[in-house]
């Protein structure tokens, strides 16, 4: 049996549902640092204090502003990387299916990373999205297991089919309820080249079979 992540992302006029049924332990949640939606919460829904935010070993002491770096031109992604969180995985791109829903990784690409194909390639103007599950088959970690221990000044470098790599710096680490994901700001219009990383995690419900938040990491480019 699979175990996937159970997520509620609205695209468009599609919506992305992620099946869940179990999980072996809870993935890391956003701190208060670097959450907007309150303090940190346990497996049990248990408020705990906030959580210093420290700086990523892999942020250099001084990195140009986004507004810095030129756009890059269009070219589909092939691999990601997070260093601080040890991910390292290929990339290939998803759409829709006929009822306007967001395929999801499966089959022997369960455990790899999606891009979806309706939205920028990373590096260009816009939010470049990136997807992934949270745990796999026998209920093990999968690719975005750890994403909620992301922290502000995280890099995420994404090479492209041109040979070219787009580094990205985390700005932002939401854990956001299902019933209301924040698509415009997700999915909406921004000034640069952006790149959005969504999972699910938060409390798992037994008896729903899914996890009750998304985790969404925001990130700018910083380098192309």
């Amino acid at each position: 049996m699979l175990v996937a992540c159970a997520a509620l992302l609205v695209v468009g006029g599609g919506i992305v549902t992620w099946a869940a049924t179990q999980q072996v332990g809870p993935p890391p949640t956003p701190s208060a640092a670097t959450s907007t939606t309150g303090p940190e919460t346990s497996a049990s829904g248990t408020a705990s204090g906030p959580a210093t935010a420290q700086p990523s070993p892999s942020t250099p002491e001084s990195a140009p502003s986004p507004s810095d770096v030129a756009p890059m031109s269009a070219a589909e992604p092939t691999a990601v990387r997070i260093p601080a969180i040890g991910v390292d995985s290929p990339v290939h791109g998803l759409g829709l299916d006929g009822e306007g829903k967001l395929q999801v990784p499966s089959g022997e690409l369960y455990n790899q990373v999606a891009w979806y194909d309706g939205s920028p390639t990373p590096g260009e103007v816009g939010p470049a999205v990136l997807e992934g599950h949270v745990t796999g088959a026998g209920y093990a970690p999968s690719v975005f297991f750890e994403l909620g221990d992301t922290r502000k000044g995280d890099r995420i470098e994404v090479d492209r089919a041109d040979g070219s790599t787009a580094t990205f710096e985390v700005t932002e680490v939401k854990s956001s309820p299902k019933d209301d994901f924040p698509r415009i700001d997700v999915y909406g219009a921004t000034d640069g080249p952006e790149l959005r990383v969504i999972t699910c995690g938060g409390t798992y419900d037994k008896d729903a079979g899914r996890h009750l938040d998304n985790v969404i990491v925001f990130a700018e480019l910083v380098k192309g």
